[in-house]
């Protein structure tokens, strides 16, 4: 659940987006922004954007890619935030991966070598998310080899300044404890499932053989479990211990594992770097103060009876959470560098061509 938000900007100018398609013919990359002349295509922009797309859908928790698309981020259509991120990332790339360049910073054959077998993957796996890139962007595969390149770059140059100039991104304890301490919470959760839990072979099986039977089966065991939940919660806030509502009905592994509980961030990432959870679950938590026990909180698992602790003040879950504080804090400086260079750039970027890109 954890991101450690690497230090990455993304990209230097691409010299001539010109690749072989498919069938062997040239295929011309559109223009949509040029960086002191050198251009940057559309398919390129597309490959930040289904980063940015992707991100966002798993910061939110959103289940329906559809609906969050045609939402609104702090009054903002979603669409466009996405699209905003992107030209950002975009231009700091270019930026970057630009100032790498300046530095006599260049690729060497064993990072060569590696871009070039992403590019022609042999095994299935990455065979199939290259193929998977290349038909949402456009890439080429010779466009694809120089984002590569650039991108690579560009991370050169965000290390570089680490090891060279490592003042420019210092971060303060002060400002690590205050985002630590307002980001994030500590929870613990009774689960009671929505679903019995058993082979996906033998409940399709059961499901094919009697349908309507598996269905009402399927409902009453819910209506069930929500009775269940309804009592569990009352005991829960008349006062009996919460740790022992946990052990007698719990249905999360997770807080077997982590009998300290969940140290997650407002997007829901945990900081122990187990995954993220859903998002009515992140809601819920910070719904609550310290001490405090939520209602019902319903998510496509079933119910949660969720209680906020005190954050931790050491320890593995602590610390954890500290370095990803500290990286989210880095990139941020890192990005407000790379930000300051634009004025010595000569910018040119076609916002039409960026209006015209459907997301759904």
């Amino acid at each position: 659940m954890k991101q450690m938000k690497k230090i990455t900007a993304v990209v230097l100018a691409l010299v001539l987006a010109l690749g072989l398609s498919g069938c062997g013919r040239l295929q011309i990359a559109k223009e949509l922004a040029t960086i002191n002349g050198n251009m940057v295509s559309v398919a390129e922009y597309k490959y930040y954007l289904e980063s940015i797309k992707e991100q966002m859908l798993a910061e939110s928790g959103a289940t329906d890619a559809e609906t969050f698309w045609s939402g609104e981020i702090d009054g903002k259509k979603a669409t466009d935030v996405a699209k905003e991120r992107a030209r950002a990332e975009m231009l700091r790339v270019e930026i970057a991966a630009s100032k790498a360049l300046e530095k006599g910073l260049a690729l060497d054959s064993t990072a060569e070598g590696q871009i070039n077998s992403v590019v022609k993957a042999k095994d299935a796996s990455t065979k199939a998310q290259i193929d998977s890139i290349r038909s949402s962007t456009g890439l080429s595969e010779m466009g694809l080899k120089n984002l590569l390149t650039k991108t690579t770059l560009a991370s050169m140059y965000a290390q570089d300044v680490q090891i060279t100039d490592p003042d420019k991104l210092a971060v303060f304890d002060e400002a690590v404890n205050e985002k630590y301490n307002s980001d994030y919470a500590r929870v613990k959760h009774i689960l009671i499932m929505n679903a019995k839990q058993e082979d996906a072979a033998a409940a399709e099986s059961e499901e094919a053989a009697d349908p309507e039977k598996a269905e009402a089966e399927a409902e009453l065991y819910k209506a069930e479990q929500k009775l269940l939940a309804d009592e569990v919660l009352a005991k829960a806030k008349a006062g009996n211990n919460f740790e022992a509502l946990i052990a007698e009905y719990g249905e999360d592994p997770g807080m077997e594992s982590m009998p300290d509980g969940y140290v997650i961030d407002k997007n829901g990432n945990d900081a122990s770097g187990s995954g993220t959870m859903v998002a009515e679950f992140t809601q819920g938590s910070f719904s609550v103060g310290i001490g405090e026990i939520t209602e019902l909180v319903e998510s496509s698992y079933g119910w949660h009876i969720i209680k906020r602790y005190a954050l931790p003040t050491s320890g593995e879950m602590y610390d954890s959470a500290i370095q990803t504080v500290k990286g989210y804090l880095m990139q941020d400086k890192y990005n407000e560098l790379i930000d300051s260079y634009q004025s010595e750039f000569d910018i040119k970027i076609n916002d039409k061509e960026i209006e015209k890109i459907k997301i759904d």
